[in-house]
């Protein structure tokens, strides 16, 4: 058993996978992920109504991209004003970079938006979703900085709790509202956990050089994220 653990192959080569095909099918617009995806999306559309729809604009609302840039800067700011600026840096590099690799996705995969029931007509490319992908970012952030070194489990297992249960409210509105296809979150989730696996990383090798630079003077502060 043991040896067969060994041999699987790292969790984040197979998610890389996972989207290397994901992006292929959609690119190419095979006819099979678009049978799924509008099969997969028949129980959210099912049933429209006024309350339903508002609530489902509500979330996609406070999700969009737009918003994500300002919950960016607020948590920027704030951790700069807190002497924390090392983080401060950190989160201005992996929002404001993966932001830009999720946009280059967009344009290289060009995957047309759904034409079936589309409550919320958007412009632009559709894959991979820029609302999950933003969320996706904001909400790991936040949980990685401020959640994860809670000493309390059961803290840091609620927070995970309502990461997970708000990322699934911000998949459905999309999907509910015609303005993505199931793949099209999918894509965003896988893409934001390859994103933040390479800049946790990198968190966690340069965070003592950086907080060193910025003091401008030695520090021998090792941060409690820096755990493996």
């Amino acid at each position: 058993m043991n040896r067969l653990l060994k041999r699987r192959p790292p969790a984040i080569l197979v998610v890389m996978g996972i989207l290397i095909i994901l992006a292929l099918l959609a690119h190419f617009q095979a006819t099979p992920l678009t049978f799924i995806d509008q099969l997969l999306a028949t129980p959210l559309q099912a049933t429209v109504t006024p309350t339903k729809t508002f609530l489902m604009r509500l979330i996609s609302v406070i999700a969009q991209p737009a918003l994500a840039v300002l919950y960016a800067i607020v948590l920027i700011g704030g951790l700069w004003y807190f002497q924390r600026r090392a983080d401060a840096l950190w989160v201005l590099l992996t929002f404001g970079l993966g932001g830009v690799l999720s946009w280059l996705l967009k344009f290289v995969v060009a995957r047309p938006r759904p034409t079936l029931h589309v409550l919320v007509p958007e412009n632009g490319y559709s894959f991979p979703s820029g609302h999950v992908f933003s969320a996706v970012m904001i909400v790991s952030l936040l949980y990685y900085l401020f959640a994860r070194p809670l000493t309390k489990r059961w803290q840091r297992l609620a927070s995970l709790i309502a990461i997970g249960l708000w990322l699934g409210l911000v998949v459905a509105a999309r999907v509910y509202l015609g303005a993505h296809y199931l793949s099209d979150t999918i894509a965003a989730l896988l893409l934001g956990y390859l994103w933040l696996r390479i800049a946790i990383w990198l968190y966690q090798h340069f965070y003592t050089r950086l907080q060193t630079r910025l003091a401008g003077k030695p520090s021998t502060m090792r941060h409690s994220h820096q755990d493996k």
